[in-house]
């Protein structure tokens, strides 16, 4: 099945009346009435609008704007799940990557001169010194690591009350995918890994990761807790009735969070924490975990 939207490119687009446009303040999406403000919300703040294609056949516009207008709210992404419809929300998270890279590569980092946008492919180049600017995405790896039945999980100290996640992280240059998997069990939980097999990728506009993810099996010894943004580790059991910690304190159950968003490669799965406490972590921590995946890949 194709997918909706179709990515697009022409510099020289303006936006009409018909046009569903993206417009951030910063990383915060400008809304009315849990939508994207229009055109007709904007005005004037439209005209410098980037074309990034067309969803449904109706061109689609992002634009950073410095102020807000009167009437219109605004929210962070992640505020927005479950507010704006799925398909809407994966766009947008495309529209804030495209827009944050178009307006912080406006100077060359090679010689400060001004940059311009290339006709035929998403870049914007200097015409001074020749170099040419694309859009920055960050790989990062993230890990369901199992071991006879049961699943690591992890607590960051950074988190909001006791919540648990599987374990991610940041690729290095020169590494491959699996090379990081092992490199960052190693590195939080000191275990060692096999049978690394890849599961999926999701973009992740917080702000520009591609999260790929890996289902591991560890092998023997315990957990040894390495790396200092980690403060708890545990095995759980995959089933909530049969949920026994082998390490640290009881698991608490399980409980999924979010909605379950098409818009996005991964659904977004399951969160770890205990009751009446909040699972999301405030803001996206470094090298951690911000995704569980599916609960129906076996162990064998």
């Amino acid at each position: 099945m194709p997918f909706a939207f179709q990515p697009g490119i022409d510099p020289s687009a303006t936006p009409g009346p018909e046009a569903l446009l993206f417009a951030f303040s910063g990383d915060r999406l400008l809304v009315v009435a849990d939508a994207p403000a229009g055109v007709e919300h904007l005005g004037e703040l439209a005209a410098t609008a980037l074309f990034i294609g067309h969803l449904d056949g109706r061109p689609v516009f992002t634009v950073s704007v410095d102020a807000v207008p009167e009437g219109v709210a605004h929210a962070g992404l992640r505020e927005l799940f479950g507010r704006l419809d799925p398909q809407l929300h994966g766009v947008a998270g495309r529209a804030y990557q495209l827009v944050e890279w178009y307006r912080s590569h406006a100077f060359c980092g090679r010689c400060g001169h001004p940059t311009h946008p290339v006709d035929s492919e998403r870049a914007r180049a200097c015409e001074a010194c020749g170099a040419s600017y694309f859009p920055r995405i960050n790989p990062a790896v993230i890990m369901r690591v199992q071991r006879r039945g049961r699943m690591l999980l992890a607590r960051n100290r950074n988190f909001r009350g006791p919540f648990f996640s599987v374990l991610a992280g940041f690729v290095e240059p020169g590494e491959a995918l699996e090379e990081t998997v092992a490199r960052e069990v190693e590195e939080e939980v000191g275990l060692e890994v096999t049978r690394v097999r890849y599961f999926g990728s999701q973009s992740w506009p917080f702000p520009s990761q591609l999260m790929i993810g890996f289902v591991a099996t560890a092998g023997p010894g315990q957990i040894d807790l390495r790396d200092s943004e980690i403060e708890e580790a545990v095995h759980t059991q995959r089933r909530p009735e049969d949920r026994q910690p082998v390490a640290a304190r009881p698991a608490p159950p399980e409980r999924r969070v979010g909605p379950r968003d098409d818009s996005f490669a991964l659904q977004h799965r399951a969160a770890v924490r205990q009751p009446r406490v909040e699972a999301s972590p405030p803001h996206p921590a470094p090298r951690s975990a911000l995704l569980t995946p599916a609960p129906s890949l076996d162990d064998h």
